[in-house]
């Protein structure tokens, strides 16, 4: 018997993350590149992105080459791609929040400023950037996380790692200025890491005998 599952988040009832939601109106817009493997994890974030910003698309797939609907969100504003800058890519321009937030005054940009993240592991992410030529074309956002990360369901590459969620948090704070407004992506991330840990058997503890 199928299991029943949310209208909304499409999850199953008992991992419904509806209730944690409180919607964000967003300026920077956000735009998801996210891997099929990841729709299928109960652990991911990008979708507690999707659900709270006002302005965020999401693309799935691995080679979006002909995907008519991205290249039209592309050129309509000045993209950034949030990633690494990696050695092989030198012809990349990398920047910080802080210089694109300074830089993004000066005139002739076009607008809406755009961010565009790519949602699965850092192996998959390289293969979709291989896939995807002109990815590498695009200016590049590197993050420098002021904190750790929160997620504690989910295994990290290393301890300088941050969920989509975060990352798009952290970048969105910084780049409009106003890390309360873009708190409750940060509640909502905090309440499914909580849902899912409720599931996780308690550690025993040995007999005092």
């Amino acid at each position: 018997m199928a299991r029943a599952c949310c209208q909304v988040c499409k999850r199953p009832d008992k991992v419904c993350i509806c209730a944690f939601i409180s919607p964000v109106d967003n300026s920077v817009e956000i735009g998801i590149l996210q891997h099929p493997d990841e729709t299928q994890r109960v652990k991911g974030s990008a979708l507690l992105a999707q659900l709270s910003l006002a302005r965020c698309q999401t693309w799935i797939g691995e080679d979006f080459s002909e995907d008519a609907g991205l290249f039209k969100w592309l050129q309509d504003g000045e993209v950034f791609l949030l990633y690494p800058p990696q050695p092989e890519a030198s012809e990349a321009v990398s920047i910080s929040p802080a210089e694109l937030k300074k830089q993004s005054q000066q005139a002739g940009w076009r607008q809406p400023l755009k961010i565009l993240v790519i949602d699965s592991t850092w192996k998959k992410s390289y293969k979709m950037l291989q896939l995807n030529p002109w990815l590498q074309g695009l200016k590049r956002l590197a993050l420098t996380p002021d904190a750790p990360s929160r997620y504690h369901i989910r295994k990290q590459k290393s301890p300088g790692c941050l969920s989509t969620l975060e990352a798009i948090y952290s970048v969105l704070s910084q780049l409009e200025g106003d890390a309360k407004k873009f708190q409750p992506l940060l509640q909502a991330f905090d309440a499914m890491n909580r849902q899912q840990l409720a599931f996780r058997p308690m550690p025993t503890t040995p007999d005092a005998s």
